[in-house]
């Protein structure tokens, strides 16, 4: 014998202020212990379980155990005493442990035992013999489920009879088995579990041997086919009743169950997931739902069953509309007919309806395309809708519903002041267009899903005491972008979860949140395109979780961080934010970032530890950048040098570059100048004169002064009647030259240019001829008239005379003009 005072407690504790694991029985024992014991502040419990243990090992089980698992084992037969001097123990685990047999006095000495649990097992009838449970009383639970019973299509009842205080039995339910009288002696039994059941058929009696029993909950999973009215009769105390995965009998067909429960007071009728066919579809009439409305029952569940209409009238003829407080029709067919819609307000006590996820088959109007000759356009947001409700009700759970693409109009809820929950997520809506009223004390608004491209400002403002918004995946990035003021959330001063994830936002609008300022406590932006904290936090009071996940944020600047900090101080350290999943940087610019992800006192999902691409290009975490945080510096002042460098070199080749074409274009360049600087100076466009100054400007050198002055101007103006411009005599004083032989040039008809040696060795000649070319270029006209005095070859000749000497006639004057600068000249004319 020992004590569980003189065991010595492992290393490892669950919870260390109430739970101690005991390893070292061995100590003890003298001998490998199989078995782990916890205790708690109420129970000891020895768990044997998954040993492969052949037999109950007794000696490891210590006295004071409570709680006994021996569930997973290869026990096959539990002789007599097996379990002797546990007589604490109250809950015991034998679930999946091979057994095919218990002998008489298996269960001898455990005095205390109110729950055991033999399911999956090999249990036949004859392997409980009689007298059995004689020692155990006090059972009160019992499960039984899954074993070998059907074999003999037979319940064990003659054993199950010494049960006097068994509350709850669970068993299957066996096809052509009878339930004996054995069960009529369970006189305090007021749970009935038959699942799984392989029964087929309810008939009226089926369930006599448990008349007159306490039976408060009865249970069944089966796989009926046909039920008769008076199958429930015995059951007179009955108060809850399910009925489950019958998927080979329509509701329809079901209800009549319920015909022996007339003017029954019930809290549960749960008929959920039953009726299964691919193209099959069930409709309750009102005489089918009549069943139903005869019983005062408190909550109904009709879910998964492939309803497709429940007949208008079914509600205004129940009879006892006033003890509905819950109604579950979700994931069904549901499209009709729309008077039983108009009626729900007649159950004037419910407070939870659930219509969520009403899938139309090909049977209903709406599945598939539209109907034909149906235009969502036609539905104008103007529309007003008046949808009465309960007066009680205050929970509507509409998510999922498959309904044709409609927008929002405007609704306005009446009997709406007790609604506080809402969620109509996932129903698509085609806009947001509407404005919601009525729902003044709503609490809880899911709207995620809808196609809020269109968003009326105002759609949820009456909702003054929201304290949960869910808009996830709704569009919203086009959505806000109108709501340029930041209306959509204002006077939502209660609110303080709100959840915009998905919604592909890149900023929010400053003024969004100003409501929010004192109520926000949580904020989910996850899954959007966010490449910077999205909004200034300084202003919230009560902030402390915020969901930045799959974003693009690639590191926080020094003023965020400051922030968050001086929030999380402001709410004592509660401040909670998950940044994981974003396209996070280690590079020269998140040195701080780094640094302070390890620094903060906020509390970071995977503690500041995320994914970044490192500064070569690979992908690192920011543990290890914060690790090799000062190889990293170095590198970036390396880095920073590097670049300098690189910067300052590529400005240098610019400006070689840049100076190296103004140099060559300088030519161009100054004529462009002076063309524009004429234009500033009031001067017209030279290709807008009809009429020039002079008819020739005649570009010299002084060297031939006295033939231009003399023979050439004499016979050009005097017998010619030309006018001409010359620097000696026409140029403006006081002006400068560039501008005087710009001018002169822009307004002479025709340019003459007297080449000679001199002139090619002169700077303002060249000036000059280069100006006339330009002016010839740009006008594309044949101005230039160039006369050679002197005998120059054309590789003597600069680039510029050369490109004019070879697309310009040019005159040549003989040897005796050139030297003598005789009049007799005008044969070159």
């Amino acid at each position: 014998m020992f004590s569980l005072s003189e065991l010595k407690p492992s290393s490892f504790s669950l919870n260390s202020s109430s739970i101690i694991i005991y390893d070292d029985l061995d100590l003890i024992l003298g001998k490998p212990t199989h078995c782990r014991i916890t205790k708690s502040e109420t129970d000891i419990t020895c768990d044997c379980s998954l040993k492969n243990l052949r037999r109950i090992p007794i000696r490891n089980i210590p006295k004071e155990t409570t709680i006994l698992n021996l569930s997973g084992n290869s026990l096959t037969l539990i002789p007599n005493n097996s379990f002797d001097g546990l007589v604490k123990v109250h809950t015991l685990y034998l679930r999946s442990s091979k057994i095919t047999l218990f002998e008489v006095g298996a269960f001898s000495g455990l005095d205390s035992l109110k729950y055991i649990d033999l399911t999956s097992n090999f249990l036949e009838k004859e392997s409980l013999p009689p007298g059995l449970f004689r020692p155990v009383s006090k059972l009160q639970y019992l499960n039984i489920v899954s074993n070998l019973f059907h074999i003999s299509k037979e319940y064990p009842d003659s054993v199950l009879r010494d049960l006097t205080n068994l509350e709850t039995l669970s068993m299957s339910g066996i096809n052509g088995a009878v339930f004996g009288n054995g069960f009529k002696y369970l006189t305090r039994l007021n749970s009935l579990n038959l699942d799984p059941c392989s029964i087929n058929e309810l008939q009226n009696d089926t369930f006599t041997s448990f008349k007159g029993l306490p039976i408060l909950n009865l249970y069944l999973n089966c796989r009926l086919k046909k039920v008769q009215p008076g199958t429930l009769a015995p059951f007179q105390s009955i108060r809850s009743l399910t009925i489950i995965e019958s998927i080979f009998i329509r509701i329809s067909d079901l209800l009549v169950v319920l015909s022996s429960l007339k003017d029954r007071n019930m809290s549960l009728i749960d008929f959920s997931s039953n009726y299964r066919s691919r193209t099959g579809a069930d409709i309750i009439s009102r005489d089918a739902f009549s069943y139903l409305g005869d019983v005062c029952v408190e909550e109904v569940i009709l879910s998964r069953n492939q309803i497709c209409i429940i007949q208008g009238g079914s509600i205004s003829m129940m009879k006892y509309k006033n003890c509905l407080k819950r109604f579950d029709v979700s994931r069904n067919n549901i499209y009709g007919d729309t008077q039983t819609a108009f009626e729900i307000f007649k159950l004037s006590v419910l407070k939870d309806i659930d219509i969520s996820k009403q899938e139309p088959t090909a049977l209903g109007p709406y599945s598939g395309n539209k109907s034909e000759g149906y235009n969502s356009d036609d539905l104008m947001n103007s529309i007003s809708y008046t949808i009465v409700l309960p007066p009680s009700l205050e929970r509507i759970y509409a998510s999922g519903l498959s309904i044709r693409s409609t927008p929002l109009a405007n609704v306005n809820f009446k009997f709406g002041s007790h609604i506080v929950y809402v969620d109509v997520n996932w129903t698509p809506f085609s806009n947001c267009d509407g404005i919601l009223t009525g729902l003044d004390n709503l609490q809880f608004f899911g709207m995620s899903g809808f196609n809020c491209k269109i968003l009326n400002p105002k759609l949820i403002s009456s909702f003054k005491n929201l304290q949960e918004l869910q808009s996830r995946n709704a569009n919203l990035n086009i959505g806000l972008q109108h709501d340029a003021s930041g209306i959509f959330l204002k006077g939502l001063e209660k609110l303080r979860t709100i959840d915009f994830s998905g919604n592909g936002l890149e900023n929010l609008n400053p003024k969004l949140l100003r409501s929010q300022y004192n109520s926000l406590n949580s904020v989910d932006l996850s899954n959007n395109n966010f490449d910077d904290f999205p909004f200034t936090i300084t202003e919230f009071k009560n902030l402390s979780c915020i969901n930045l996940e799959n974003n693009k944020i690639i590191g926080l600047d020094e003023k965020i961080m400051k922030d968050l900090d001086e929030l999380d101080s402001r709410i004592e350290g509660n401040l909670k934010i998950r940044l994981d999943h974003n396209l996070l940087q280690c590079n020269c610019k998140s040195l701080d970032f780094i640094k302070w992800l390890f620094k903060t006192k906020i509390q970071l999902d995977n503690g500041g530890n995320y994914s970044c691409g490192y500064i070569d290009g690979s992908k690192k975490t920011t543990a290890y950048a914060l690790q090799n945080i000062d190889e990293l510096t170095k590198q970036c002042v390396s880095k920073f040098w590097l670049i300098a460098s690189v910067c300052l070199t590529l400005l240098l080749i610019i400006i070689i570059i840049i100076s190296s074409i103004v140099f060559k274009y300088r030519i161009t360049l100054q004529y462009w100048y002076l063309v524009i600087r004429r234009k500033y100076r009031m001067y017209s466009k030279l290709d807008e004169q009809s009429d020039y100054k002079y008819s020739a400007f005649v570009a010299y050198h002084n060297d031939n002064y006295k033939w231009v002055c003399g023979p050439l101007t004499t016979f050009l103006e005097s017998e010619k009647k030309l006018s001409l411009c010359l620097h000696d005599r026409d140029f403006a004083l006081g002006s400068l030259i560039v501008d005087n032989i710009f001018d002169a040039i822009s307004q002479s008809k025709k340019v003459i240019l007297i080449v000679g040696k001199s002139f090619l060795k002169s700077t303002w000649c060249e000036y000059e001829l280069d100006m006339a070319r330009m002016r010839m270029f740009r006008e594309n006209k044949d101005i230039l008239i160039v006369i050679l005095v002197e005998k120059i070859l054309p590789e003597d000749m600069p680039k510029s005379l050369l490109r004019i000497w070879n697309n310009v006639t040019c005159l040549e004057a003989d040897e005796y003009v050139s030297e003598e600068n005789t009049p007799q000249f005008q044969h070159l004319f």
